[in-house]
């Protein structure tokens, strides 16, 4: 069997290449319906057919990749103006020699806290993350040193010494904040799957994060998992029935789906 995998959310899914007509970029041009189902995103004349559009991330997650992206976003920002806020309150204390009440600890500001338990199947943005491990621990540590100094007299070496530490440290945190936003961004790049059942008309579309790769694997590849799909809770049943099973690689491991048992 020759599949293709896409990336929805944290999850790696594979369609048979027989059950897919087409891939497009996607593109949002559906026309909108009265519905209550928020994977359904409307229908588009495909290839002269109403073919209705579902937003798989939605259906899988209860929620859109494109809508996380934007959270994560807001959230990055939100980091950044805190980071800021924090030098400013240090170099106010040491000016006016008053106490220093913010996290001094990088474990224990917002960003670190979520900083320490945030994974991602996004290869790019880790890295970028794994970047913010040296200048957020260094600029925390700047508190100490300052009012380290401002104890021994030395107030006007401790707001210069801020004062570089704006210009080096706090504007290499802001470019990692500025390049993980970007990372967001680019390697978003959402398609839309037609699936067909009969080879010739489109049954559904499908909007995933991106495709991945195309493979060919044997049925030893394919582990049955219908025993397995008790244990998975309460998620949407159209998607319960779609999972077929599990292919299993030397590289990486995903869901096998049937756009078939959607309907």
């Amino acid at each position: 069997m020759e599949v293709v995998n896409f990336r929805v959310g944290n999850y790696l899914v594979a369609f048979n290449i027989l059950d897919i007509l087409l891939t497009e970029k996607f593109s949002n041009d559906q026309t909108s319906m009265p519905s209550e189902d928020k994977a359904f995103l409307g229908v588009k004349d495909f290839m002269g057919t109403p073919t209705p559009i579902y937003d798989l991330g939605i259906a899988m997650n209860k929620s859109s990749t494109h809508a996380e992206n934007q959270q994560l976003a807001n959230l990055l920002n939100e980091r950044e103006q805190d980071h800021e806020n924090w030098l400013d309150a240090l170099e106010y204390s040491v000016k006016n020699k008053q106490a220093f009440t913010l996290a001094r600890d990088p474990a224990k500001c917002a960003f670190g806290q979520w900083y320490q338990t945030f994974t991602t199947k996004n290869e790019d943005l880790a890295e970028v993350l794994k970047r913010f491990d040296k200048p957020h621990k260094h600029i925390h540590s700047l508190a100490d040193k300052a009012l380290d100094m401002l104890d021994k007299g030395e107030q006007s070496e401790a707001i210069k010494l801020i004062q570089q530490e704006r210009k080096v440290t706090l504007a290499s945190l802001k470019r990692l904040f500025a390049i993980a936003r970007e990372q967001l961004e680019v390697t978003y790049k959402p398609v839309t799957v037609y699936t067909t059942i009969d080879g010739r008309q489109p049954a559904l579309g499908f909007v995933v994060d991106k495709v991945e790769d195309s493979l060919t694997v044997n049925n030893e590849q394919i582990k049955p998992l219908k025993e397995i799909t008790q244990h998975i809770g309460n998620i949407d049943h159209r998607v319960k029935e779609m999972i077929e099973g599990l292919l299993t690689t030397q590289q990486y491991n995903s869901l096998l789906l049937s756009s078939k048992s959607f309907l």
